[in-house]
């Protein structure tokens, strides 16, 4: 310990016994620790991510969706407000929204009604919000916070944080009138719902997740709101699930779990393998068409993996703080938000 000191001695310019001083080598001596790092998440960033947008001063980022059709984008805050980036990733300033009295902000979709695009917000307050081109439509759905919400079937499908999974026929948008059955109700947080077609274009394949680790799954045609719908219940890991999504054909889940899991769920068979695990909260998933799903994780990766092999095929460090949201907006590029607000598009390896 002597020699240690004295070698301070000799380049410092105070004594070590100025014990003032001390909080402010041991701040240098971290900080130099904690460069390596950082130099490595900037390395890797260079080499995955081509874009960055500065979203910071709407606080966290909930959720990112795309309008299939348009591509545009719809990106909603936990503080309320909703704002859209068109193909390109700019800023349309003229559409932005702050929806007042939300409380807090969980997600947004887009959906259609009839031939009507919509714009479909779940709210802390108990309701989901549709908003077209130039209009918020307010349609209070539960009692408690609405999770999730989904146009499907032209039937609102909505989740909320006191276990029930309710579906409802908008009679009339403004004044709001809604025709409303409760299909499901569990025991904890309904969290998300997840929506595939089937061969049969009348019929919907429709999951919610709960935080107990429970999925149950729904078939639903255009007559669900008026007659009893069946469920089947999975339960593979007794952990909150964060995020989850059916593949193209519907025939599996792909789910993330708070413990970490990227689970893949059969649903013609029941049987279930881990794909991965990380070594934080696993908050976001996506799968593109090419059999692969983007994963992020409290940590600030982003990682590719084959749904054919089980390998990450990809694996970058875009961010020092979590990634709260990622999608694919075409089959070579990702866009993923940070709990910061930053937003990044990242180009495939094979992209180019």
């Amino acid at each position: 310990m002597k020699r240690i000191l004295a070698f301070f001695q000799s380049w410092l310019p105070f004594r070590p016994s100025d014990i003032k001083r001390w909080p402010l080598i041991i701040l240098l001596l971290i900080g130099l620790w904690l460069l390596p790092r950082q130099e490595k998440i900037w390395s890797q960033e260079q080499s995955f991510v081509v874009q960055k947008i500065d979203l910071t001063q709407y606080s966290t980022v909930a959720s990112i969706a795309q309008d299939p059709e348009s591509k545009q984008l719809a990106i909603g805050f936990y503080h309320c407000n909703l704002i859209f980036l068109d193909a390109n990733l700019n800023l349309d300033k003229e559409k932005k929204v702050f929806l007042r009295d939300c409380k807090r902000f969980f997600r947004a979709r887009y959906g259609q009604l009839g031939a009507l695009p919509f714009v479909v917000s779940s709210l802390y307050t108990g309701s989901s919000v549709l908003r077209n081109s130039s209009e918020n439509f307010d349609i209070p759905l539960h009692k408690a916070a609405v999770t999730d919400s989904l146009i499907v079937q032209d039937y609102l499908l909505s989740s909320s944080d006191d276990g029930s999974v309710t579906i409802s026929r908008l009679l009339s948008l403004s004044p709001p009138e809604v025709n409303t059955i409760k299909l499901y109700q569990s025991i904890g947080v309904a969290r998300n719902l997840a929506f595939v077609n089937t061969p049969d274009p009348d019929v919907g394949k429709v999951a919610v997740s709960y935080d107990t680790g429970e999925i149950t799954i729904f078939d639903i045609d255009r007559n669900a709101g008026l007659n009893p719908v069946e469920s089947t219940t999975f339960k593979d890991i007794n952990s909150r699930i964060n995020t989850f999504q059916f593949t193209r054909d519907g025939s599996k889940l792909l789910i993330g779990y708070f413990t970490g899991e990227l689970v893949e769920l059969d649903l013609t068979n029941g049987a279930h393998r881990t794909l991965f695990k990380v070594n934080s909260w696993l908050n976001s998933l996506d799968i593109n068409g090419q059999n692969l799903v983007a994963i992020a994780d409290d940590q600030g990766f982003v990682r590719i993996i084959s749904l054919t092999t089980g390998k990450v095929v990809e694996e970058h460090q875009i961010s020092a703080t979590g990634i709260n949201s990622i999608i694919f907006t075409d089959d070579q590029t990702i866009l993923a938000a940070d709990a910061s607000g930053m937003v990044y598009q990242g180009k495939l390896a094979n992209s180019s």
